[in-house]
């Protein structure tokens, strides 16, 4: 086994049981088609088994010091060298996505799937997709928020509207500012007067007082649409086919490639939908329990180059 390199593998039933649970909830998992034919899988490419790999941000290609480390660039670089299609799945807006995406060595024509799935994107500007949620619904979040004192964003397209913020929320996002934000002294209001379908809103809190709240969050809205929790201290909600798993679902199509010729890496709650979408669905540390179960498999943290040792595997077929 290739030094560093650790990873737990997991029973493959539990996939089997996870596409069953795409098949009974298409609401929370809308992008599984599990009547879709099955071709013959075509040759695999240098070895590799896979023919795209779908890279969280955030977590599990960055560190939270936002740097990235030679290693990690290299192992994209190396994936693409053999032939695979490699994207970058984020919540992120388009633009903070496209800026770090360049830093990873994305071609122009490259897509980003952005704002956790509802727009997908190239680094030149293509669209290839785009999602909104209802304004009458974002109100209702927002309202839902303002009601319990917590801060609420709303994300537009090239945009992001946000109040001053509340002390938890100040100290929670100095790593995340990013131009285009619009700092409005009621994001409610803004929203009433332009009548604008946003991409997603976005709660954030202190990370110790999310849990209080979380549970509440998804009882009220996830009949209407996706909650998830990206961050320790961040909550996103948004259109139920504005997840990762849609927008891969979309490029699988598009590229006419088979979900179970996927690979996909995360390790926040946003990217359960991606795990479990993907033939294989490698945690990258893993943030809950909860990512860790939705994974066939479960690598190093980013601080301990989790992908790129976990990309090593694979080339030198320990991980195949």
């Amino acid at each position: 086994m290739v030094p560093g390199f650790q990873f737990l593998a997991k029973n493959r039933e539990l996939k089997t049981g996870n596409r069953e649970r795409f098949l009974r909830d298409p609401l929370k998992y809308p992008s599984f088609r599990g009547g879709r034919e099955r071709k013959p899988l075509r040759n695999e490419r240098n070895g590799i088994p896979f023919e795209m790999c779908a890279f969280d941000l955030d977590g599990t290609l960055m560190r939270f010091d936002m740097t990235i480390s030679d290693d990690t660039k290299d192992a994209l670089a190396i994936l693409r060298d053999s032939g695979l299609r490699v994207v970058l799945a984020t919540g992120r807006r388009y633009e903070g996505a496209r800026e770090h995406a360049m830093r990873l060595g994305f071609g122009d024509d490259e897509p980003l799937v952005c704002y956790g799935g509802s727009m997908i994107r190239t680094i030149e500007g293509e669209t290839f997709l785009k999602n909104t949620m209802p304004v009458e619904g974002a109100l209702d979040i927002i309202e839902w928020a303002e009601g319990r004192g917590l801060h609420a964003r709303i994300f537009m397209d090239e945009k992001l509207i946000t109040s001053p913020g509340t002390p938890a929320a100040l100290a929670n996002m100095a790593n995340f500012v990013e131009d285009g934000v619009v700092v409005d002294e009621s994001p409610r209001k803004w929203l009433e007067e332009t009548r604008e379908d946003p991409i997603k809103v976005t709660i954030v809190d202190s990370p110790g007082d999310v849990e209080e709240w979380l549970a509440d969050a998804e009882k009220e809205f996830s009949d209407r649409f996706f909650v998830t929790r990206s961050l320790p201290h961040y909550v996103e909600i948004g259109a139920s086919d504005g997840m990762k798993s849609a927008a891969l679902n979309f490029l699988c199509e598009k590229w006419d490639i088979l979900p179970e010729r996927v690979m996909a890496f995360g390790d926040g709650e946003n990217d359960i939908d991606m795990l479990r979408f993907a033939g294989r669905g490698v945690a990258v540390g893993g943030m809950t329990e909860a990512v860790r179960d939705a994974a066939d498999e479960i690598a190093a943290s980013v601080d301990e180059e989790g992908v790129a040792r976990y990309i090593e595997g694979v080339l030198s077929g320990d991980a195949s």
